[in-house]
């Protein structure tokens, strides 16, 4: 029986240490390029900030260095295609007192090493609510929409979800 015992947990073990912390990445990719995000929006400087988040978020993930895209094993290429505020709660006299903000992205993580696409999504989206009357509560919102679109980003890149 503690034979048994040791035989399963031993299978257990080994078998939650096939799913590695590092995903699915392929060997062969060690290093990533993010050019800037093109835009489909009105909305000002977008596009340099998700660049900039996705950038860091992929340096504080480890699983690959950010290097200039002609050095660079794979491509995080995207396109902020819509910006929406949506009013979400409304006061007694139907002022809307809460907005969400919604921003949407395609993006693609190609290999260059072997020339295909890794995968592709599209409409990936990043939300966050705000105070309509306080200007910088929707710059707040932007910025927690970008953090959630590159956490997305890299949960795609390194998990293989």
């Amino acid at each position: 029986m503690r034979r048994l015992v040791l035989t399963l947990l031993f299978l257990l073990v080994a078998g939650c240490g096939y799913y590695s912390v590092s995903g699915s990445l392929p060997g062969h990719i060690k290093t990533c390029a993010v050019p800037l995000f093109e835009n489909e929006t009105v909305e000002p400087g977008i596009v340099e900030e998700i660049t900039d988040v996705v950038i860091d978020a992929i340096i504080q993930d480890g699983t690959m260095k950010v290097v200039g895209e002609f050095q660079a094993d794979a491509v995080v290429r995207g396109t902020i295609i819509d910006v929406v505020d949506e009013a979400e709660a409304y006061s007694d006299r139907t002022d809307a007192e809460q907005f969400r903000l919604r921003i949407y992205a395609n993006v693609q993580f190609f290999d260059r090493r072997q020339n295909r696409s890794i995968w592709e999504e599209k409409r990936l989206e990043g939300e966050a609510a705000y105070d309509p009357t306080d200007l910088s509560s929707r710059d707040a919102a932007i910025n927690e929409a970008l953090e959630m679109l590159a956490r997305d980003i890299i949960n795609r890149t390194v998990s293989g979800w």
